[in-house]
């Protein structure tokens, strides 16, 4: 067991300057850059992503899914762009360069595709949610969703013994926080956020991952961190995936404050409402979750 307790500031130090983090895809670097300019069009941003051919054919395939529900087929980038928007878009290809970024090779202690089934239901689950209680972007909720647990990548990748160490507190029951809570002194979630801070993503993004277990200390975007706790509740609730422990988890007090979420004639949220609705937006998005798992080229 390790015996010392670094402060949130040593980690995050640590984590920057000895980790060999993955860099953000250029194409997803110059896209963010160009976002931020008012006057981007829809032509230039689709030129940028079509020069990356993987990129594209997973981009236009995903599109084209049910997920998105377009009645007519999308058959270039620019038009996708212009028919999605840039919002989604901008969330679309975020998501597949991350899941890109890192290995979805399973091994004996982490079963990586059924964590990426898990972080994909909360994507899909967290747009649910943004729908039903009125968050602005539901394709921002998406990406949040998706990116909650970035920090067990990161872990695994390198933090290997550390995250190892977890695992096996794990078995002896209590939930992945809690047990790096124990050991590490720092959290997935803190060392995600920094992850995305180093790759410039958008600042609600950066908040969402930081306070997906706490959404009561979100101050930038409270809404946002709220919905993809909830999220992440419902899969678990549900059983989507894997994403380290099989605790099924309490909502947080932080949601009822800005969610108002369904409750039964009892007063407790009305968790089957939630994993019903979960199951049809889920068997929707099939085709997308096998297109981002399974390889970015059309069948």
């Amino acid at each position: 067991m390790l015996e010392r307790f670094f402060s949130r500031g040593e980690i995050r130090r640590i984590t920057k300057s000895i980790i060999t983090l993955p860099t953000l895809p250029t194409v997803v670097a110059r896209m963010l850059e160009m976002l931020d300019n008012p006057r981007t069009s829809a032509a230039q941003l689709g030129r940028l992503i079509s020069g990356d051919q993987v990129l594209t054919a997973k981009v236009l395939k995903l599109a084209n899914s049910a997920f998105y529900a377009f009645p007519q087929p999308i058959s270039t980038v620019s038009l996708a762009v212009v028919v999605l928007g840039f919002d989604v878009m901008k969330d679309l290809v975020i998501g597949v360069s991350v899941i890109e970024s890192f290995s979805k090779e399973a091994d004996e202690y982490f079963d990586v595709v059924r964590f990426w089934e898990h972080s994909i239901g909360c994507g899909v689950a967290a747009r649910m949610l943004a729908r039903r209680h009125g968050y602005r972007v539901s394709g921002e909720a998406f990406t949040a969703g998706l990116l909650h647990d970035l920090g067990k990548l990161v872990m695994r990748e390198h933090l290997r013994a550390e995250f190892l160490e977890v695992l096996e507190k794990v078995q002896q029951g209590g939930t992945f926080l809690e047990a790096e809570q124990e050991l590490l002194g720092v959290t997935h979630a803190e060392i995600g956020a920094w992850l995305a801070e180093r790759w410039n993503f958008p600042a609600v993004l950066q908040e969402a991952i930081l306070c997906h277990h706490e959404p009561g200390g979100a101050k930038r975007e409270p809404m946002l961190s709220a919905v993809v706790h909830f999220a992440d509740v419902v899969c678990k609730h549900m059983g989507v995936g894997f994403s380290g422990d099989t605790v099924k988890p309490v909502l947080d007090d932080g949601v009822y404050e800005v969610l108002s979420p369904k409750l039964t004639e009892e007063g407790e949220v009305d968790m089957e409402f939630y994993v019903s609705e979960l199951r049809g937006e889920m068997e929707r998005a099939e085709g997308f979750v096998n297109t981002i798992l399974k390889g970015s080229t059309p069948k």
